[in-house]
């Protein structure tokens, strides 16, 4: 297995010290991020499969074969799992008897139920503790989903989420009663979207040709970059939004008119900014900073999402062994995947704007550049 002898877990040994991966927690980040791209999936997944495979096959045996016979799905499977990780090792069996005691031909849903019940009678005393720290991971999130839209998602205790849920419906149904066109679905997100950025727009009314300008202006740091002959009404090609995709110009536009720290790329084949420094400088000039992010749109470890701006633009080749701070040496990594290369075996070699990382498997993973450029294609409909 060859490692990289310019990078910081190769120069340690060189030294003669015990490499960093023999600590405990540095070898279970590394074991996920690996698991991570082999499967092609986030790493928390990672670490959700992980330790549900460390459950299934050291305390739920007859759980695991039931899998294998094909009695029940994964779905099954993994309900049973998180229940049975509340209970010790040694008390996990009769938990799991007293599951697979009951119909196996019923749908997932309803053996997640039956297995919670069980769960709480062999164990009810501990449910408010268990609540109270389920309490501590409450959460909003945000999904991208396909031609501009993106989904909220928000976990918490289920009483004050339903009933949330319940007054956004109640206001919707009003509206609805009161001759309001839109459906409930719809004047539920608007009456959210009016509590939460404290619209000026009145009830009932539905600026459906600009809806960003009743929203009141919201600080961001994020980057819309947009074409130069788009921008100059010469061209068709979307905007984009680091971390989503393409975005209609006009939505864009408005965004960044909005928000004072919105930065706008304008792409050009001549950018004028100097993208070599050799050893002149370790500190990566703010101007080439900018070209990288524009390149790299976000942390470039495998299937991190990361956006570059909240990111550290790292020298491949450590600069203390003759690294450059040239564009063809620096990447942006997240200050996870950060460490991670810095305390561990991970490294990575740049293949012109792809970047090949060896995990201390020996196995290789490539990311390339920004992926939301699509290359020119001939629309399928005029």
């Amino acid at each position: 297995m060859s490692h990289d002898p310019g990078s910081p877990a190769a120069q340690r040994v060189a030294r003669g010290e015990a490499p960093s991966t023999d600590s405990a927690d540095w070898v279970a980040r590394s074991t996920r991020a690996e698991v991570a791209c082999v499967l092609r999936v986030t790493e928390r997944r990672a670490a959700d499969l992980l330790r549900e495979a460390r459950v299934l096959c050291a305390d739920l045996p007859a759980t695991l074969a039931a899998l294998e016979a094909g009695n029940i799905s994964y779905r099954h499977a993994a309900a049973l799992v998180e229940d049975a990780e509340m209970f010790t090792p040694i008390h996990r069996q009769p938990f799991e008897d007293a599951v697979l005691a009951g119909r196996l031909d019923v749908t997932a849903t309803r053996f997640a139920h039956r297995s919670r019940r069980i769960r709480e009678h062999l164990d009810p005393g501990t449910i408010s503790e268990r609540a109270e720290q389920a309490t501590r991971s409450r959460d909003v999130t945000v999904q991208p989903a396909r031609d501009g839209m993106g989904w909220l998602m928000v976990y918490g205790p289920i009483m004050q989420v339903h009933l949330a849920h319940t007054l956004l419906t109640g206001t919707a149904k009003d509206e609805h009663d009161a001759g309001d066109p839109r459906t409930l679905g719809q004047l539920r997100f608007d009456a959210l979207i009016d509590a939460v950025l404290r619209s000026d727009r009145p009830n009932g009314v539905a600026d459906t040709a600009d809806p960003a300008k009743a929203l009141r202006t919201v600080r961001v740091d994020v980057t819309v970059t947009v074409p130069a002959l788009t921008l100059l009404g010469q061209g068709d090609e979307p905007a984009v939004l680091d971390g989503y995709g393409p975005l209609p110009l006009d939505v864009a536009m408005t965004l960044a008119a909005g928000a004072g720290s919105w930065r706008r790329v304008l792409t050009h084949p001549v950018t004028g900014v100097r993208l070599v420094y050799d050893r002149t400088t370790y500190r990566v000039p703010a101007a080439l900073r900018a070209w990288l992010a524009d390149r790299d749109g976000t942390c470039r470890f495998p299937g991190c999402g990361t956006p570059a701006t909240r990111c550290d633009a790292d020298h491949n080749r450590a600069w203390e062994v003759g690294g450059c701070t040239d564009h063809d040496n620096l990447a942006h990594l997240c200050r996870k995947h950060h460490r991670l290369k810095h305390h561990t075996r991970w490294w990575a070699r740049f293949e012109g704007d792809l970047l090949v990382w060896t995990s201390p498997t020996g196995h290789e993973y490539t990311t390339p550049a920004r992926e939301d450029r699509a290359p020119p294609l001939t629309p399928l409909r005029a």
